[in-house]
């Protein structure tokens, strides 16, 4: 397995967000994190990684382990999970002072020491996997939403990740673009590369996804492969989430709309 997750527990304040979660991913799966806003899905995604601490339980990713709190005790595994765990975020942060090579090349080059012709030759590798090679000198201000977000996911593969987070990718794009990121994740995925994503695009987590796990009050209510639980969910919560129960009317407003109930 390369990531397992033991009875993971968070809190803010006396509101729990994370419940107990247990769960394990094996290597060059892509797992879908669905669900209602507020069910914990960008937390785990977090403190995967050590953004957020946790309270409670065991991370295990890449070899390496983290415990509850941040501390001396995770600080060197968390230096040696960010250099192998890729994250990708809803809002895709480019350095406005940079162009689209010069984005991808700043991690290999200032934190891995890469020499500069080999990031840029590898920077422009990554661009053309994304389609954007005819964008290599354009700043974040010239491009569109889309394109960044292109950039932002070539910047994180620019270190090689063996597992890439992403945060609802696409939820910040306008609906013409978010085909074009799909299309980048898809390829990814079909390269065999671990990604685990919070997702709102059912198709995308229906056609591309090994697993998809639904998180709701912090606790997982569904964990399956993607026809199962998206085309045939078992638990309430994910029926109605997915749009798939019919609200409850109240008995005197039926007769108005000729419903029995």
């Amino acid at each position: 397995m390369i990531i397992e997750v033991k009875q993971l527990t968070k809190t803010y304040g006396d509101r729990p967000i994370l419940a107990g979660i247990s769960a394990t991913f094996s290597k060059g799966q892509v797992i879908s994190l669905i669900g209602p806003s507020g069910g914990g899905k960008s937390t785990l995604l977090r403190c995967l990684n050590g953004l957020e601490e946790f309270d409670g339980g065991e991370i295990a990713i890449v070899g390496e382990r983290l415990g509850p709190g941040r501390g001396r005790a995770n600080a060197r595994a968390l230096a040696a999970i960010r250099g192998r765990v890729g994250m990708v975020f809803q809002q895709w942060n480019l350095f406005a002072h940079r162009t689209a090579l010069g984005n991808v090349i700043e991690a290999p080059v200032y934190v891995k020491g890469a020499p500069l012709a080999e990031a840029t030759a590898r920077a422009r590798q990554l661009l053309a996997r994304v389609g954007l090679s005819h964008r290599e000198g354009a700043y974040p201000h010239e491009m569109s939403g889309g394109e960044q977000q292109r950039v932002a996911i070539a910047r994180a593969l620019a270190m090689d990740p063996e597992v890439l987070l992403l945060d609802e990718p696409t939820s910040a794009l306008d609906p013409e673009r978010v085909g074009e990121v799909l299309d980048v994740l898809r390829g990814l995925a079909d390269d065999g590369l671990t990604m685990l994503i919070v997702t709102h695009e059912m198709r995308f987590a229906r056609e591309a996804s090994d697993r998809v796990l639904v998180l709701h009050g912090g606790a997982i209510i569904e964990d399956g492969p993607p026809a199962a639980v998206i085309d045939r969910p078992q638990h309430e919560r994910t029926r109605a989430f997915l749009g798939l129960t019919r609200p409850m009317l109240a008995p005197d407003l039926a007769p108005q709309i000729g419903l029995a109930v």
